[in-house]
């Protein structure tokens, strides 16, 4: 076989052809004249792709778990910084109050 360039579109057709119909690889890979492995990739990219389109946050999923995840680490360490403000002040109230005068 030789290396022919394919568009975007006529992959995406390719695979499409193949989840509608269900013919064999190796049949659609020969009626389109496509290494069996070069075939395989390309369904694999159109299944992750739609698998990402379709989860909940869709393409912008990863940026928005960031954000999450940052706001929820601010929070917390403001939290753990006032808890940390209130034992400095017991500890030094109790140093305060063992000392003999």
């Amino acid at each position: 076989m030789t290396k022919t360039k394919f568009t975007p579109d006529q992959k995406i057709q390719i695979v499409l052809e193949s989840i509608r119909t269900g013919i064999g690889t190796a049949e659609l890979c020969r009626r389109h004249n496509v290494h069996p492995p070069t075939f395989q990739a390309w369904r694999q990219k159109f299944m992750d792709a739609g698998k990402a389109g379709l989860s909940r946050y869709g393409k912008s999923d990863p940026a928005r778990a960031i954000k999450k995840e940052n706001g929820d680490l601010k929070r917390i360490i403001g939290e753990m910084t006032i808890a940390n403000d209130v034992l400095k002040k017991t500890l030094e109230a109790g140093r305060d109050w063992a000392r003999p005068s």
